[in-house]
């Protein structure tokens, strides 16, 4: 758990210092925000596998948010990525993962290997819808953003409906709002 919230603070501080770098060389006053949220709700029970042994995951999910703003409260700049940690345990609570070597790359990172394309709609990884939606939230403000166009997905969660980026990003939309609000608002 240890070297995972260790990958998961060097993502953020990296992402961070990225946009701080971008920040101090903009002028007009701009202001840098980060937000972060984690779930664990890709967790698994431990279950039998079909050789017999019993395992389960704890996966923690970590989606990162920065940007830069203008005094307006306009995005100049987003930068959206998520950290997926799975840790294997057994039946008797030990961890199955190599935590001296295990490593978790963000899912801009993986980039096609990631494998989202092969089951989007839209022919699309994971990095490219991203890429939409951040390119959609840019000279946008937070109120903006907070009431994107929305409708019902095919897996049940909300996706965008708003036509310029409908075509472009099919992926579930909540967190994505929820935390680029929250980093626009942690602006400074």
């Amino acid at each position: 758990m240890k070297k995972i919230l260790a990958i998961t603070l060097v993502a953020v501080l990296t992402i961070g210092a990225v946009f701080a770098f971008a920040g101090c060389s903009s002028s007009g006053g701009d202001k840098l925000g980060f937000a972060s949220k984690t779930d664990i709700s890709m967790s698994k029970d431990l279950a039998q596998a079909d050789d017999g042994t019993q395992s389960g995951t704890v996966e923690a999910n970590t989606m990162m948010v920065s940007v830069i703003v203008d005094n307006a409260g306009k995005v100049k700049n987003i930068n959206i990525d998520i950290v997926q940690s799975p840790v294997k345990f057994d039946q008797t609570g030990k961890i199955q993962s190599d935590i001296a070597t295990t490593t978790f790359q963000s899912k801009k990172e993986l980039g096609d290997k990631y494998g989202m394309k092969k089951n989007s709609g839209i022919g699309k990884e994971w990095f490219e819808q991203a890429a939409a939606i951040e390119k959609w939230m840019t000279g946008k403000t937070a109120d903006q953003i907070k009431n994107m166009k929305l409708k019902q997905g095919p897996e049940g969660d909300n996706i965008t409906d708003e036509a310029d980026l409908a075509s472009s990003a099919t992926i579930g939309i909540d967190d994505f709002i929820t935390v680029a609000v929250a980093a626009i608002n942690n602006a400074k």
